[in-house]
């Protein structure tokens, strides 16, 4: 008797000559591949190719010195971007901008003070009213004390009160000082002391926005330490609060001053006629005619008030020099 496998006697053959027989996939079949269809249908459309793509265009070949060098180039963008992330023209407006508002922050809004230097001859009487040096913030001014010959006079030491800045030089013999306010309205004054003398000077300081002293030469009526023997001397010099003689050594002319011709001299010499008196600037030394009262300045130029006179002799390094006055108008040097 032969005897048939197991495996043999459950296995059964479709019948395929009958259309009707059942050829459908078994129920775990179908589970299986509806479990695969939905995993497909989990990723988005295209992502599958374009996964694929990336892979194809990675180089798995780069040496490790080239994937350390893209690393840097990655991290180098990244940090420019994160440290630098506006464009030139956009950093050069924001430039501009922060200039334009730091100008309107630091630019005063009142116009700038006049410039001047002033020269005026003091006052030691009591009972006068001290002179006032206009100062401005944001400026320095410099005051030169000087005595009738034209001479420093040295300071023994100075006190001032108000909201200001003096600076005085470190030389024993300095004759001058520097003034700065430290505040838009600033007023004070200050009590100078000289050397040799019994009087102390008393100047106020007061801020102003209209007109500001770059330099204030300060003249005393007195011959100081240092003065200047006359080469002729006379009885009559500048007195204290005489404008015309400060105005004429400033170079600030009356309205009323006539410029006369000068010849035989430099254009350093001018000579004006006014209230009946001729007023000779010049840097020279007059030595005839006799003058009535003169004046002198820091920086070596002096003026001279005398009677008319046509022909004048003048000293310069010790050389004698002729100079002729002429109110001839055709020869006025209008400048």
């Amino acid at each position: 008797m032969v005897t048939t496998p197991a495996f043999a006697q459950e296995f059964v053959l479709p019948d395929f000559g009958d259309k009707s027989a059942n050829t459908k996939m078994p129920e775990t079949d179908k589970g299986n591949e509806t479990e695969i269809q939905n995993e497909i249908d989990f990723f988005p459309e295209g992502s599958i190719s374009q996964a694929g793509n990336a892979a194809d265009d990675f180089d798995f070949e780069k040496s490790p010195e080239e994937l350390q060098e893209e690393l840097r180039g990655d991290a180098y963008d990244a940090a420019l971007q994160g440290l630098l992330p506006l464009r030139p023209g956009e950093i050069r407006e924001l430039l501009e901008q922060f200039d334009r508002t730091q100008e309107s922050v630091e630019l005063p809004v009142y116009p700038a003070p006049k410039p001047q230097i002033a020269v005026e001859t003091l006052s030691l009487d009591p009972g006068t009213k001290p002179t006032t040096i206009k100062v401005a913030h944001g400026y320095v001014t410099t005051l030169n004390i000087l005595d009738s010959t034209g001479a420093p006079w040295p300071i023994e030491d100075i006190t001032w009160a108000g909201n200001f800045e003096v600076v005085e030089s470190g030389n024993d013999s300095s004759h001058f000082v520097r003034i700065s306010p430290q505040s838009e309205f600033a007023y004070g004054n200050m009590s100078i002391h000289l050397s040799a003398l019994q009087t102390p000077i008393i100047i106020s300081l007061e801020t102003s926005r209209d007109i500001v002293h770059y330099r204030f030469d300060a003249i005393v009526p007195e011959a100081g330490p240092f003065a200047k023997t006359p080469i002729i001397q006379s009885g009559l010099s500048t007195a204290a609060g005489d404008t015309d003689m400060s105005g004429f050594l400033e170079g600030v002319l009356p309205p009323d001053a006539q410029r006369l011709s000068v010849s035989g001299v430099d254009g350093r010499t001018s000579a004006y006629k006014f209230n009946g008196l001729t007023y000779l600037r010049t840097p020279l030394t007059l030595l005839s005619p006799a003058w009535i009262s003169s004046a002198s300045s820091a920086d070596g130029m002096r003026i001279y008030a005398m009677n008319s006179a046509p022909v004048l002799l003048l000293s310069e390094k010790g050389r004698m020099v002729r100079a002729r006055l002429s109110e001839r108008e055709d020869l006025l040097d209008e400048r």
